[in-house]
């Protein structure tokens, strides 16, 4: 699926997050314990700070608004979507979670259903529904956080 311009940087973003997924996931399978497990999270944990954070907060201050202001249901739907995964993300990723091999499991399966689905759903709809201005604005956006 060609990306527009203006979100190939999220787009990026989503490729390293597929990755942590996967580590997440095997990390989970193999049942790792003590260090080695938490040695897993420190790296999710510094992914989330590095990375999520300011993604989460273009796509909640720039992407999610012009889409709701396009007054569609279906768009409203992929919103309320994206707002409740990246609560449940945000919750599972906290620093005063439970880190454990299970959660671990559910973090790498969430992170991985959530970038797909903002992949093959969330951009493409936002591709279609926002004017260049408004996506011009999102890759604004996305320079200052990698040039700031």
């Amino acid at each position: 699926m060609k990306r527009n311009p203006a979100l190939k940087a999220l787009s990026i973003d989503h490729h390293h997050g597929l990755v942590l997924a996967h580590k997440a996931k095997k990390a989970a399978a193999q049942e790792l314990s003590g260090n080695e497990l938490q040695a897993v999270w420190a790296q999710l944990q510094e992914h989330a700070d590095a990375v999520l954070a300011a993604h989460f907060e273009i796509e909640e201050s720039y992407l999610a608004p012009a889409l709701s202001a396009c007054g569609d249901t279906h768009l409203d739907q992929l919103v309320d979507r994206l707002y409740k995964e990246h609560a449940s993300l945000r919750s599972l990723l906290s620093p005063n979670g439970n880190r454990s091999t299970a959660n671990l499991q559910t973090l790498g399966e969430l992170l991985e259903q959530h970038i797909r689905f903002e992949e093959r759903e969330l951009f493409e709809a936002a591709q279609t529904a926002l004017d260049e201005d408004t996506l011009q604005a999102i890759a604004t956006a996305c320079d200052a956080r990698h040039n700031g």
